[in-house]
């Protein structure tokens, strides 16, 4: 293969890389009026969906100290938000600690970049409070924001997102004026990230190669002849 046709295969690949990571894939699932995980159906499937794509990630359930490559910068760890279920609860089974914030942001910092994220979240009640917001820099520069599912009179909900081959080094959560809990904590590097050498390229990636080589043989061909 000539250098020529080589440069121009490594175009299209890197050109199909860039499509697949053009946006974070979320996976949003909310609930009204819930007081346990049981009751968050909605919810519960979409952390099942994110996790299915995302594979094996840090865990945080707040009952121990958090991990080292782990900085957490606003709310607070306790086992009882002072409100009851409005104001948000535990949803590790068997345990009672989770992560409270009043008000304000909460800002996830990161030691080793991730591309994946997602969380539980209670007590949310998107109809008397603005919006909420998960806000990063996706590791280009450029500044991702993405609204929280609606949910109401308590309602419970989980967020999650991959950024495919991102390196963000930190994720800002906006409760805006609402009294919230977040528990069950997930992050790292999604294992089905299209951008690692050692993953199987994606379908569409594959497709985009087969028409960009049967391109430029048609192309050598008409050369020759």
């Amino acid at each position: 293969m000539s250098i020529k046709t080589k440069l121009a295969v490594a175009g299209l690949l890197s050109s199909a890389c860039l499509a697949a990571q053009a946006a974070p894939v979320t996976y949003l699932g909310s609930d009204n009026n819930v007081s346990s995980l049981a009751q968050m159906v909605n919810s519960t499937a979409a952390a099942a969906q994110f996790l299915a794509v995302a594979g094996a990630l840090n865990t945080v359930d707040f009952e121990s100290p958090l991990p080292a490559n782990l900085t957490i910068t606003g709310g607070t760890t306790t086992n009882n938000s002072g409100c009851g279920a409005l104001c948000g609860f535990d949803t590790t089974t068997g345990t009672g600690s989770f992560r409270s914030v009043v008000g304000g942001s909460v800002t996830f910092s990161f030691t080793n970049p991730v591309d994946a994220f997602g969380f539980y979240v209670n007590g949310l009640q998107t109809d008397l409070v603005p919006q909420q917001t998960i806000v990063y820099v996706d590791g280009s520069s450029v500044t991702q924001i993405l609204n929280m599912p609606s949910s109401i009179n308590g309602g419970g909900a989980f967020f999650g997102f991959i950024d495919f081959g991102q390196m963000i080094s930190s994720v800002t959560f906006n409760a805006t004026n609402d009294i919230l809990a977040f528990d069950d904590l997930r992050f790292g590097r999604s294992e089905n990230d299209p951008g690692d050498p050692n993953n199987v390229p994606e379908p569409a990636s594959l497709a985009l190669l087969g028409l960009g080589l049967a391109g430029l043989a048609a192309s050598r061909r008409r050369k020759q002849q």
